[in-house]
């Protein structure tokens, strides 16, 4: 009960605007690691799922995303937690949504399931008709079907 407790606290810390990041690592194209107030923390970026590192582009969005956060002034807009106890949220490097570029750049696909930026659709649609990223493929496979068949 205390662990909730604290966590909840911690977690609350973050809803307020925006928290600043250090000591970033890139766990894969949509989850994080990092410092924030002192604390490791763990999120995923909302809104967006990305390849799995197992699956064709996995690498390659996980590069493109390092890439967008290296050297940059890194900040997190929280929206929540997963069942996973990742912190929900959004990345801004240097102003810029990451979550976004991982979309525009063909990196991530729009998550479907819990999309709420309708905008997003808008460029993914732009980066597929670009070939970008994953668009590459000629069957790319989404990261919710690659799971389920694994």
């Amino acid at each position: 009960m205390k662990k909730e407790i604290f966590f909840l606290f911690f977690l609350s810390s973050f809803l307020f605007g925006f928290t600043s990041l250090e000591n970033i690592r890139v766990v894969d194209g949509d989850t994080i690691q990092a410092e924030a107030k002192g604390k490791e923390i763990k999120i995923r970026l909302v809104e967006i799922d990305a390849p799995e590192m197992n699956q064709p582009f996995g690498f390659q969005s996980k590069n493109f995303l390092n890439k967008l956060l290296y050297e940059r002034d890194v900040t997190l807009i929280a929206k929540g937690e997963d069942r996973y106890g990742r912190i929900l949220g959004e990345i801004y490097a240097d102003g810029e949504s990451a979550n976004k570029s991982m979309i525009k750049s063909g990196f991530a696909w729009v998550y479907d399931r819990y999309v709420q930026d309708l905008s997003l659709y808008r460029y993914q649609d732009q980066a597929k008709s670009k070939n970008l990223g994953l668009w590459q493929a000629e069957n790319p496979i989404a990261p919710w079907v690659w799971r389920k068949q694994k």
